[in-house]
């Protein structure tokens, strides 16, 4: 593709041009120069002769005064054992003009560092695959990631944080110790928060969780954790937020864009979104009896217009009729209590 847009003959420099003169004018001609000194040529004439062109040609190629054609730049890069794609980059970008040259130098610049990655240790070409990968993703806003890296890819998110972090969480249970994103993410809250990030984060507690005493104490215990590190908590009551038509809409938009039916997002600074596709359970320990741990399986990390402003969960902390500051154990079990006395008189609705 790349040989394509050259000239299917050699193009002389046009007149005119800013960077024409004698001397080192094309960044192309130096390969001239290393073909003559790893071959021992001495004249143009033996350089033609090697490359199978006229010596005039030559002459004007070595001097910088014409740009070889695909073929010749991929026969010179044979000779040099250079990677062909290198030099019909230098060539590409030799003839483009010059509000496009720095455009040709960073494709030039990334194809090196892909040319240039060592096989050893194996991490090195892996990361590079996984770099490649995000790049192909950008154009279309959106970054996918699977597996542990999901996991990572939040923290990485919240160490990029200068301004604000609105979240919900109805997969709460992956904040307890022991679980998918603690330390680590509880970790880059705390160093977010340090920074003055205000961030703030809703956890989605249910009926049926609520009726057992270890899970309150669980829920409780995050809330906790949270608080302590600098995080304005609050939670809400599933059963009484699905009242909510805000509510209502936001998770319709979720179910649109493929969210998983627990939903887990953050907004980071009201311009970069994510959310959780699905959710899995790993057994941790190879000895004795394993210990489940929740993960997220798949995260999606957005920043299209259209997904910042329909899956913004920040008018949710302003709906004070169904979403409390955590303000402790004691308030909590009176809010819990008041909303176990309340559920028998709410309108029955699927949730």
């Amino acid at each position: 593709m790349l040989g394509t847009v050259l000239h299917e003959v050699g193009s002389t420099v046009p007149e005119g041009d800013d960077d024409v003169g004698e001397g080192a004018l094309m960044e192309i001609a130096r390969y001239f120069d290393v073909v003559k000194e790893r071959y021992g040529l001495s004249s143009d004439y033996a350089l033609a002769k090697k490359l199978g062109i006229a010596q005039p040609e030559a002459n004007l190629m070595r001097r910088g005064l014409k740009i070889p054609k695909p073929e010749l730049c991929i026969k010179i890069a044979k000779l040099l054992d250079r990677n062909p794609v290198e030099l019909l980059l230098i060539a590409q970008k030799d003839k483009a003009p010059k509000q496009a040259k720095e455009y040709w130098t960073l494709a030039l610049t990334a194809v090196d560092v892909m040319l240039h990655v060592p096989k050893h240790p194996r991490y090195l070409p892996k990361k590079v695959e996984a770099i490649g990968r995000e790049l192909k993703q950008l154009e279309a806003q959106t970054l996918t990631y699977e597996g542990a890296a999901a996991n990572a890819e939040a923290v990485r998110l919240m160490e990029t944080a200068e301004r604000s972090v609105d979240a919900m969480m109805e997969r709460w249970n992956i904040w307890k110790k022991g679980e998918a994103l603690y330390p680590n993410y509880l970790l880059a809250n705390q160093a977010a928060a340090r920074r003055h990030v205000r961030i703030r984060r809703l956890l989605i507690l249910t009926q049926s969780q609520m009726k057992d005493e270890a899970t309150v104490a669980d829920a409780i215990q995050v809330m906790d954790d949270q608080r302590r590190a600098g995080i304005k908590i609050f939670y809400a009551f599933r059963e009484a937020l699905v009242h909510s038509p805000t509510f209502q809409r936001l998770e319709e938009d979720f179910r649109k864009y493929g969210a998983a039916e627990d939903m887990n997002t953050a907004m980071f600074d009201r311009e970069v979104l994510i959310f959780s596709q699905t959710y899995g359970t790993v057994p941790l320990g190879m000895v004795g009896t394993p210990t489940p741990i929740t993960m997220i399986n798949r995260l999606q990390i957005s920043w299209k217009p259209e997904m910042i402003r329909e899956l913004d969960p920040a008018p949710l902390f302003d709906m004070t009729r169904y979403v409390f500051d955590y303000q402790g154990p004691g308030p909590f079990h009176e809010q819990l209590a008041y909303f176990k006395r309340s559920i028998r008189e709410l309108p029955i609705r699927a949730v």
